[in-house]
């Protein structure tokens, strides 16, 4: 197949970082400078004019258009150049990147595979952004009304004509890109078609985008200004704080009430609380900042696009930028779009979803994998009793309960006593964890049993379930025995998991083909022997992970979920060629479609479907259908 290496660069008067690439190359002002191509193994050409042997190659089916964060350059010809593109033959680098465990920026890419050039940043700003216009600093009246008209002005931008210099370097920038993106991709292997399938799918569900509800969204932010405003002025009357943003006045009130707190921040304060804190988060309004954030990021049509980042986890899951739609309140009860039964500024919270996945001609599906990770840990494990209570449709934390504590399931709800302990234990416990990690699931009930207790579970969970115990040391020890002979291998019920090391990469080969890849594993004397960790690039930055048991167990089994769900995506689209794929969250995946399409059964007959790589294992899903994404 032809291959088409491509990078556009452009100008225009809207900050690419604020609104997305979406929203930013579907603005009147932005506009091609320069295209940066090449075919196959041929040089590189840069030109001002987009030439139009490129742009028949664009819109050939047959020729494999490659890009570094591909997205972008899609945007630029579907909304731009008004060419017709098709998810099927584009292929980003920076998705192949992320699949390896290498740095997802070019420039850092580059560096680590060792390009014979590296990218460079250079001149690219000098002509991308609008010139700032100059203030004048003096507050008089006439200069703040000189100031408001100056900025009202149509943008600016540096004139190659009047920087050639510069405007050489520029080029000369984007051909670089091209012949790193290209050697880049050489570099490195291809994608399996899982991935291949997994990349397309955040094509789609990016270019389809979410739709947002802006009335919705200014009625909530309204009642925030209200709560803000409310709670300002309860401040002043019952404790005398004149500013509830400032920590100084705040820290000096609850000092005075007994409550000493070096930091503010929710993270670092633990579990102290205190009426002045509640009234100091509803002053800053920081729990509805989405709101306004996802009003700047609104495409014409009145969806948020580009918000989902393609193997933007280590497990392969979707990650989520721009307004973080994957982070969101979930609904709680009684919640509505009238807002006519908020019952408190934490309940108005729980609204925020309702602002999501609203369109007027169409209904929104939404369903998960059921209890997917519980069911991947028991298969592994070959966990008889938890394999067949899945498989009968029984209540899994009745009859994990069952098996900790003893005692019969009520034969009417099939509900066991102790039902909560068994739920706080599959959902705490499955990964090796502590009792800490009860608090991190179910803060609520951690509270209510103590740290003891909670701990005594964790013993009492792992003397009920040795097979679960024992997969945790058996992928350990498979993992540590690849670092010593190079390979090793582990049955695990009707799958095979492969470990191969080559003295810095360790790959993890899941039953569905694809691998997870630990890149610079290193060990390090500790009290037990090796402690393991490896070098991360997926988050922007690089840092040191440490590696145990938990998180090998955690990654692998999060892994099989997530491709799991991408077959039932991918044939849930083919069988239903009206629905819009839209979004990923976990284990789940939200469509709109038309209200006549079957689309929750659909996607749970798909779910529900025998994987054919992981014999035996029992998969199902929930769901629902609705106006706007209600869960």
């Amino acid at each position: 197949m032809r291959k088409l290496f491509i990078d556009f660069e452009t100008r225009s008067a809207i900050d690419l970082k604020t609104v997305g690439a979406h929203r930013y190359n579907m603005d009147a002002s932005t506009e091609v400078l320069l295209v940066a191509y090449a075919f196959d193994n041929d040089p590189v050409e840069v030109c001002e004019e987009m030439p139009s042997h490129v742009w028949d190659a664009i819109e050939d089916r047959n020729v494999l258009k490659i890009a570094h964060n591909a997205e972008f350059d899609m945007s630029v010809c579907k909304y731009v150049l008004g060419i017709d593109i098709s998810y099927d033959d584009w292929f980003d680098t920076m998705y192949q990147a992320a699949y390896y465990e290498w740095p997802r920026k070019l420039s850092e890419l580059a560096n680590v595979l060792n390009t014979t050039r590296k990218a460079s940043q250079e001149e690219l700003m000098f002509f991308s952004l609008p010139i700032k216009p100059k203030l004048k600093r003096n507050t008089s009246a006439a200069n703040k009304e000189y100031n408001r008209l100056v900025q009202l002005l149509p943008p600016e931008f540096n004139d190659p004509k009047e920087f050639p210099d510069a405007w050489n370097r520029f080029k000369d920038y984007a051909r670089g890109d091209v012949e790193v993106m290209r050697e880049c991709f050489n570099k490195m292997q291809a994608l399996p078609q899982i991935e291949l399938t997994a990349m397309r799918l955040t094509f789609e569900m990016n270019f389809n985008g979410v739709p947002f509800d802006v009335e919705l969204a200014q009625r909530i932010m309204q009642r925030v200004h209200e709560y803000e405003t409310n709670a300002s002025a309860e401040a002043l009357e019952r404790f005398g704080i004149e500013n509830l943003k400032s920590t100084q006045q705040v820290q000096a009130a609850l000092q005075a009430r007994g409550v000493f707190l070096p930091s503010l921040d929710a993270k670092q304060r633990g579990n102290v609380t205190h009426p002045i804190l509640d009234l100091r988060e509803q002053a800053s309004g920081l729990a509805f900042s989405k709101l306004p954030k996802a009003i700047s990021r609104l495409c014409p049509d009145g969806r948020i696009r580009g918000e989902f980042v393609g193997y933007g986890a280590h497990t392969g899951r979707w990650s989520s930028k721009g307004v973080q739609l994957q982070n969101w309140a979930r609904t709680g009860e009684n919640v509505s779009e009238t807002l006519e039964s908020v019952e408190s500024y934490a309940h108005l919270r729980q609204h925020l979803r309702l602002c999501l996945g609203h369109d007027t001609h169409l209904s929104f599906t939404g369903a998960d994998l059921a209890q997917i990770e519980a069911r991947i840990v028991a298969y592994l494990a070959n966990c008889k009793y938890l394999i067949e209570a899945f498989a009968n449709g029984e209540d899994v934390y009745s009859k994990t309960a069952a098996r900790m504590f003893g005692g019969e399931c009520d034969p009417e709800t099939g509900k066991h006593p102790k039902r909560q302990y068994g739920k706080a234990a599959v959902l705490g416990f499955g990964y090796g964890g502590s009792g800490a990690a009860i608090e991190r699931i179910d803060k609520k009930f951690y509270d209510e049993i103590g740290a003891g207790a909670a701990q005594d579970l964790c013993y009492t969970y792992r003397d009920a379930h040795p097979e679960i115990r024992s997969l945790w040391y058996k992928i350990d020890g498979a993992f540590r025995e690849a670092m010593k002979s190079s390979t090793a291998q582990l049955y695990r019920n009707k799958v095979l998991l492969k470990f191969t090391y080559d003295g810095k990469t360790m790959r993890i080969t899941l039953p569905s083909g694809r691998a997870l890849y630990y890149r610079h594993v290193r060990g390090t004397p500790g009290q037990y022997g090796l402690d393991l960790s490896y070098m991360s690039y997926g988050e922007g930055h690089t840092s040191w992970k440490k590696l145990w048991h938990g998180t090998m167990v955690e990654n692998i089994v999060q892994g099989i979920a997530r491709d799991i769900l991408v077959g039932a995506m991918a044939r849930s689209c083919e069988r239903a060629p009206d629905a819009q794929l839209v979004m990923s969250v976990h284990d789940e995946a939200g469509y709109l479609h038309p209200p006549h399409v079957p689309m929750l059964d659909i996607f749970l007959e798909e779910m529900a479907r025998p994987v054919e790589w992981a014999p035996g294992l029992i998969t199902t899903g929930d769901g629902f259908t609705s106006d706007r994404y209600r869960k």
